[in-house]
C-alpha cells in the first residue's frame, strides 16, 4: 500500500519507519531540508539557518522537527495518566522507541546544584548516544522516500477518501492513505486546508506553563562556563512541578544560567514557586548565585491536543470524515503528558503506527 507521511519530525519519522518496515511503499513529505547542525548547545542549534519554522512557537523545521532542536531532556510521562485515556499500551510502545536514552556526560555548576541541593534530584537522561543528539530522523528512515524542501498544501480528497498529497509547486503526490504528522499547529492547518470541519479542530490547545528564574552567576562560577557546552544535565521532579537546571543561556547572556519550573498538571504555580523558593535558599546555589530574577510565567513550547483523540481524531489517529487519513502526532493527545512531550510524542507514534501497520483502507 502506497502511504504519504506529512511531516517529517519526531512522530512522522516514527511511523514512516515503521511503515516501511512492514513492507508498504512510504513517501515521506518534509517543509525543512536536513537536520540541524549538531551542536552541544541547543541555543545554538535554535540559531541555525532554517532550524525553526516562524512565530513565536518554537518549532523545529527539517528532519527530526523538534527533536533536533530541544534540549533533548527525556522523562516518559506518567502511565497512570495514559491508563487514565485508555492507552494500556503505552509501556509496551515506550519499549520499542528506538531513539537511544543516555544519562546526560557533561554536568556544569547549576547541574551540580540541583543535585546537591535537592536529595531528590538527579542527572538527566537525555536523547543521546555518547553524549551526542540522536533525533528519529537518524533512526527510523530505512526504505522511505524522502521528499526534503516539499511543503504540503492540501490533501486530495474523492469524497472521504484520500487520493493523494498536493505540494506547494503543484505536484500530487499519489496516496493510497495518508498519515499527518506536521505538529500541533501544522496538522489542524492542513486538515483544515483539505476540507475537515469539525467543530474541535484546532481548539484546546494545550502546553505546560513554565516559571523561569534567571539566575547572575557569581564571576568566578561564569569563567568556568562555556556559552557553547551544554545546557542541561540534572532535573528534579517533585510532585507535579519539575525543575530543569540550565548552566547557561546561551552567548546572548554571558554569566547566566536559570532554574525553569514547570507544572506538569494545571497551571498553578504557588507550588513551582515554593519549590524553587527552597532550591534557592540552600548553600549550593547561594554559594554561586549572587542575584536572582523570577521571569513570567509562559508556555514552554510543550504544545498537545489540537486534534484531540476522541473529538478529531479516533483511537486509531482517525481522522472523523475521512476513511484514509490518520493524524498520528501530538497534536491528537487528549491533555498534555505529564512529560516533556519529546519521548511521550514517539512513544504516541509507535503505538498508532503499530496500528496502522495492519489496519485495512476501507
Amino acid at each position: 500500500m502506497r502511504w504519504v507521511v506529512v511531516g517529517g519530525g519526531s512522530a512522522g519519522c516514527v511511523v514512516a519507519g515503521r511503515l516501511a518496515e512492514a513492507g508498504h511503499g512510504v513517501t515521506l513529505i518534509e517543509a525543512g531540508a536536513a537536520p540541524p547542525p549538531v551542536r552541544a548547545s541547543f541555543f545554538d542549534t535554535l540559531d541555525a539557518p532554517g532550524a525553526l519554522f516562524e512565530g513565536s512557537f518554537v518549532r523545529g523545521r527539517g528532519l527530526g522537527g523538534s527533536g533536533a532542536v530541544n534540549g533533548m531532556v527525556a522523562t516518559p510521562g506518567d502511565l497512570d495518566q495514559y491508563e487514565s485515556w485508555g492507552w494500556s499500551d503505552a509501556a509496551d510502545a515506550l519499549a520499542r522507541v528506538r531513539v537511544p536514552i543516555e544519562p546526560a556526560t557533561h554536568l556544569g555548576p547549576i547541574d551540580e546544584a540541583l543535585l546537591a541541593a535537592a536529595p531528590d534530584a538527579r542527572v538527566a537522561d537525555l536523547t543521546a548516544r555518547d553524549g551526542r543528539r540522536v533525533t528519529s530522523a537518524d533512526v527510523y528512515l530505512d526504505g522511505v522516500t524522502l521528499r526534503a524542501d516539499a511543503t504540503a498544501v492540501a490533501i486530495e480528497r474523492r469524497g472521504d477518501r484520500a487520493t493523494g498529497v498536493r505540494l506547494a509547486d503543484g505536484a500530487v503526490v499519489a496516496a493510497d492513505a495518508v498519515a499527518v504528522a506536521a505538529g500541533v499547529i501544522g496538522t489542524p492547518s492542513l486538515l483544515r486546508d483539505s476540507g475537515c470541519t469539525h467543530p474541535a479542530l484546532g481548539l484546546h490547545p494545550r502546553n505546560h506553563v513554565g516559571l523561569p528564574v534567571t539566575l547572575r552567576l557569581r564571576p568566578a562560577v561564569a569563567a568556568t562556563i562555556d556559552v557553547h557546552g551544554p545546557v542541561t544535565g540534572a532535573i528534579l521532579r517533585r510532585h507535579d512541578v519539575q525543575v530543569t537546571a540550565m548552566n547557561h543561556l546561551g552567548p546572548s547572556a554571558p554569566g547566566h544560567g536559570m532554574l525553569l519550573a514547570i507544572t506538569l498538571a494545571g497551571d498553578d504555580q504557588r507550588l513551582a514557586r515554593a519549590v524553587l523558593d527552597e532550591l534557592l535558599a540552600v548553600p549550593a546555589f547561594t554559594d554561586l548565585v549572587e542575584g536572582v530574577v523570577f521571569d513570567a510565567p509562559g508556555g514552554v513550547h510543550h504544545g498537545t491536543s489540537t486534534c484531540r483523540m476522541g473529538e478529531v481524531v479516533d483511537d486509531d489517529g482517525l481522522v472523523v470524515g475521512f476513511v484514509n487519513v490518520h493524524a498520528v502526532d501530538a497534536s491528537v493527545f487528549p491533555d498534555v503528558p505529564r512529560a516533556n512531550t519529546y519521548l511521550p510524542t514517539l512513544m504516541l507514534a509507535e503505538r498508532l503506527a503499530a496500528r496502522l501497520v495492519d489496519r485495512p483502507v476501507a
